[in-house]
């Protein structure tokens, strides 16, 4: 007999609780019914002796197994009605796969369920969330995870969000408002979000998704790029959305602004409530192509130096000194005094 299993029922019968105890009790009545037809070699006195040995105790519902007898028999037949049921239970229990999502704050109440359940239990910090399954927050709850690094998700109240086990970094947002921040030199094209209405794709680094059954979807973007494109309509191209504008997707379509200077204030606060893990750029980065080029970063510019030369590439970064810029070749810095002009060329 397995030796966890062993333990386990005599535990149960011991009368500590655990996933056995269920099955003892069912045992000891049954023990506790005349089911054995007597021998007739067996005396009544004999019967009741051993029978009182094995009672059932109404106030604690604690089997006595004073006779070793018993208590082997008992042990017995536990593991005859245990071992059907725990394989079958253990045939059936779903493979879950790790998505490497980790639950990095709760404020309020947050919950994880399956696809193929309907139950709900509380999420704790640190723990992890698998392919397939959902979480979501309750009324005045936030909840902050960690997709892996350098990728973070903030879901509002009222959030309920998928973790969609095809595709890698999926996300199935199915009621609610979830804040999305990759790191910006992350490589971003395999992120997604999708919704009922339709699919946002990430070109960028921050950025704010609602969904709502009546309403629609709403996605406002404060750094980078988003891609939106329509359920059902992927083939007449993608909206493609610049820092400070956002776009509603109901049944009539696209409905595209610009965002105002609350909200842009308002965005940028709630971002300050999801960092993510700094990732370094790679300053030996090549491109084959200025299409490739184009395709990783969504734009391209040309910058006009002081002495007439001309580089072109996308802006990455900039500090008081320097405006660094990847070229095809490699990342390179420029002094700021000697950038003469910037021209957006896509």
């Amino acid at each position: 007999m397995d030796k966890d299993l062993e333990k386990k029922i005599q535990d149960a019968l011991e009368g500590k609780a655990n996933d056995l105890t269920p099955t003892v009790d069912v045992l000891g009545s049954l023990l506790a019914k005349p089911w054995v037809e007597l021998d007739s070699g067996v005396k009544a006195s004999q019967f009741e002796k051993l029978f009182s040995d094995a009672q059932v105790d109404s106030k604690s519902k604690l089997l006595s197994f004073r006779s070793p007898y018993l208590y082997w028999v008992a042990a017995a037949a536990a593991v005859i009605l245990v071992f059907p049921v725990y394989f079958l239970m253990k045939e059936k229990a779903p493979v879950l796969e790790p998505s490497g999502i980790v639950i990095q704050e709760i404020q309020g109440r947050a919950f994880l369920s399956s696809s193929d359940s309907s139950h709900k239990v509380a999420l704790n910090l640190g723990e992890s969330v698998a392919l397939g399954q959902s979480v979501s927050t309750d009324a005045d709850s936030v909840l902050r995870i960690s997709v892996s690094k350098g990728i973070g998700l903030l879901l509002s109240p009222n959030t309920d969000l998928e973790i969609v086990k095809e595709g890698k970094d999926s996300f199935r947002l199915k009621n609610g408002n979830l804040l999305v921040h990759l790191h910006k030199n992350l490589k971003k094209e395999e992120f997604q979000i999708l919704t009922e209405m339709g699919k946002i794709e990430v070109r960028g680094t921050k950025f704010s998704v609602s969904a709502n059954p009546e309403s629609g979807v709403e996605v406002s973007v404060l750094e980078g790029r988003v891609a939106v494109l329509k359920e059902g309509e992927t083939d007449k191209g993608e909206q493609v959305l610049e820092p400070g504008q956002k776009i509603k997707l109901g049944s009539k379509g696209f409905q595209r602004s610009f965002l105002r200077d609350q909200e842009l204030q308002d965005l940028s606060g709630k971002f300050e409530r999801l960092p993510v893990e700094e990732i370094p750029r790679n300053k030996d980065r090549s491109f084959v192509s200025k299409d490739e080029l184009f395709k990783e970063y969504q734009r391209l510019e040309r910058v006009v130096l002081t002495d007439k030369t001309v580089q072109d590439g996308v802006i990455i970064d900039m500090d008081e000194q320097f405006m660094y810029l990847q070229t095809l070749d490699k990342e390179i810095q420029i002094p700021r005094e000697m950038v003469q002009e910037v021209i957006q060329v896509r």
